[in-house]
């Protein structure tokens, strides 16, 4: 028997599979748009929908590693919490099984027409989404052309009396199945794949259900390895959520396992044919898995932060109070829109206050942290501007539109110093890395200047929120003075350089540091104008 046919038949079909099934998932995503963002971004508390959430974008994408990665990526933005990704991902376990149920057909002989069919969509499409449709089909066409040359491939292991002698060894120890299952699908990242092959084979006549359960428990361990992957360099939350995917894998495998002998009965009673037996199986698995953990999630919760214990902050994302259904009532959604701004100037307030600590520290999880809610600073600045555009096209009286008009203004100023505080964040993690250090002296004007202007900017908050004007003159007298500290810190600093009593990159890196906290107490010193003059 020519081993060399089998194993580029093999290779190839399985490329052909793996590439087909690209194709789809990514076309799919395609379709879906941001709608597949969105959707778990706005996730309940209540964990049966986490999990039928998981379970529907899985089967729509087909494709776990994809939803689960997205869920790590939204942990990782502050988007999403660690109780409601848990349930997602379990629920993605769910949905990946229609893609076996899908491959168990034996339809490798309209592989060809399936993929004429997404050519001439895909070529002759005269929109994107015609286009869109012509590579889902032109995906699920090369995705059973693969699995048709696979089988054509392996057929010949039949007479292989080393190949069968191999597979008899499969059945007799389990565990050389569940290890195979695992190392392929690590090496590939495809439990769809492996299952695929194994399929395949089965269909061939060269494997039944007690080689290839094992293989398929398998590969439900290797599939978390695109999730461990994806998850290193995240937050704390992102690394709880990877690691839940694998325990969860992990234990429901290591449940079922010293009872396939028992379930392989069950199992055959499902179908007629081994192909629909091994899908099935592969569905019960998971739909098993699911249900044993669902009472066991908050537990698992717990399991995770003391496996990866640590804190940190919680950045909170989006809007809190703008409801569009109170653009008719102008008053209402005015008040609204000023108590997100307040809101939006606590996180810049916060920014601020993290960034210099990180400065004083050289704590770069603070730096993360600025970063994180510079962000959530950007989107609320997006959404507040948005929202007031629409109240502005409503009937305002004179005051009302007055009082859009310095909101507006209001927001600019306090997303400005939302980034004067990322950019003091950089400054931190440019000390930390670089080793830079400022001479007592700088650092004892830096905290002069960063106290009075936090000063600044909280009484400028205040200002926004009670209208105070004494408070504002107050605002007034604070950005006069820092002006005139910074005139002379920075006078300061030239001296010490010239004087070598401090380095050239430390002199650059204070010379930044108070030209931010200046640009901060002139944003405060324009909310407080706005505020109380309008504009």
């Amino acid at each position: 028997m020519d081993v060399i046919p089998i194993v580029f038949g093999m290779v190839g079909g399985l490329a052909l599979f793996l590439y087909g099934l690209l194709l789809l998932s990514t076309s799919l995503q395609k379709i879906a748009g941001d709608r597949l963002k969105t959707i778990l971004e706005k996730i309940t508390s209540k964990r049966w929908k986490g999990v039928a959430v998981g379970a529907g974008i899985t089967a729509v994408v087909q494709s776990s590693s994809v939803t689960t990665v997205t869920v790590i990526g939204l942990i990782n933005a502050g988007l999403l919490t660690l109780a409601q990704a848990v349930p997602v991902i379990i629920g993605a376990n769910i949905g990946t099984t229609i893609t076996a149920q899908l491959i168990a057909f034996k339809i490798g002989a309209f592989a060809m027409p399936i993929i004429a069919f997404g050519f001439l969509f895909f070529f002759a499409g005269k929109s994107y989404k015609q286009r869109l449709a012509g590579e889902v089909i032109l995906g699920f066409g090369l995705l059973f052309l693969g699995m048709e040359m696979m089988g054509v491939a392996v057929a010949p292991l039949k007479e292989s009396p080393l190949f069968m002698g191999i597979i008899q060894e499969f059945g007799i120890y389990p565990i050389l199945g569940l290890l195979v299952g695992l190392i392929f699908t690590a090496v590939i990242q495809s439990s769809s794949a492996t299952l695929a092959l194994v399929i395949v084979m089965s269909m061939q006549g060269l494997i039944g259900l007690p080689v290839a359960l094992p293989i398929i428990l398998g590969a439900n361990i290797g599939t978390c390895v695109t999730v461990m992957f994806a998850s290193i360099g995240a937050r704390i939350s992102a690394k709880r959520a990877a690691l839940s995917h694998i325990i969860f894998n992990v234990v429901g495998v290591l449940i079922i396992f010293p009872f396939l002998s028992l379930l392989i009965p069950v199992f055959s009673l499902t179908a007629a044919s081994v192909p629909r037996q091994i899908a099935n199986a592969n569905t019960i698995f998971n739909i098993a898995f699911a249900i044993i953990f669902f009472p066991f999630i908050g537990l698992l919760i717990l399991a995770v932060k003391k496996l990866l214990p640590g804190e940190e902050p919680t950045i909170e994302r989006g809007v809190k109070f703008l409801d569009k259904r109170t653009l008719r009532t102008p008053a209402i959604a005015i008040t609204l829109a000023e108590k997100e701004v307040e809101r939006m100037g606590s996180m810049a307030l916060f920014a601020l206050g993290q960034s210099i600590k990180a400065f004083q520290t050289n704590d770069l999880k603070l730096v993360k942290v600025v970063e994180k809610q510079e962000e959530a600073v950007d989107e609320l600045d997006n959404a507040i501007e948005a929202f007031l555009i629409k109240i502005s096209r409503q009937e305002l009286s004179k005051k009302q539109a007055k009082r859009v008009a310095s909101l507006t203004h209001i927001i600019s100023d306090i997303e400005r110093v939302s980034d004067h505080a990322n950019n003091i964040g950089e400054l931190a993690k440019r000390k930390a890395q670089e080793k830079i250090v400022l001479s007592a002296p700088a650092l004892r004007e830096f905290g002069i200047m960063s106290r009075k202007c936090r000063d600044c900017f909280n009484k400028a908050l205040n200002v926004m929120v009670s209208g105070n004007a004494k408070i504002a003159e107050k605002v007034s007298v604070l950005e006069a003075e820092i002006d005139g500290l910074q005139n002379q810190f920075e006078q300061n600093n030239f001296e010490r350089m010239n004087g070598k009593r401090c380095g050239a990159k430390a002199s650059v890196v204070f010379a930044e540091l108070i030209r931010n906290l200046e640009r901060i107490s002139d944003h405060a010193h324009n909310i407080a104008l706005a505020t109380t003059f309008g504009f």
